[in-house]
């Protein structure tokens, strides 16, 4: 794995984020800003080609809050758009604390099964 930094300004969220996981509250990203500038580990972002931000958008959000002018990424392979999803679903996942609806979110999107939910929900 190849890491690099970036300049934070160049980047913004993969546009299929707002649709797949439910935004950190005010509060979730405000811990996460404390812990980011107290210099606490947390998993580098993992970018596209086109920087578009496919897993850590919420420590992206916060390295511009900081005035951050690097941080740092990991380049995601040329990939199809299921199998981007894929990735984003899997990276996100992995490196955030899910709450249910995240997972229900993420999951029911990735498999676009919105025209099939009934009208009471699932």
């Amino acid at each position: 794995m190849h890491y690099e930094t970036v300049d934070p300004h160049l980047l913004r969220p993969h546009p299929e984020f707002a649709r797949l996981f439910v935004p950190a509250d005010r509060e979730e990203q405000e811990r996460l800003r404390r812990e980011m500038a107290a210099g606490e580990h947390f998993p580098p972002l993992l970018v596209d080609s086109q920087n578009q931000v496919l897993a850590g958008v919420e420590q992206w959000e916060a390295s511009l809050a900081l005035g951050w002018r690097e941080i740092s990424a990991v380049r995601a392979p040329c990939l199809n758009t299921s199998q981007t999803r894929a990735l984003m679903v899997a990276e996100n996942i992995r490196h955030r604390d899910i709450r249910e609806e995240h997972l229900w979110r993420g999951m029911n999107n990735f498999f676009d099964m919105e025209p099939l939910r009934p009208p009471g929900g699932w």
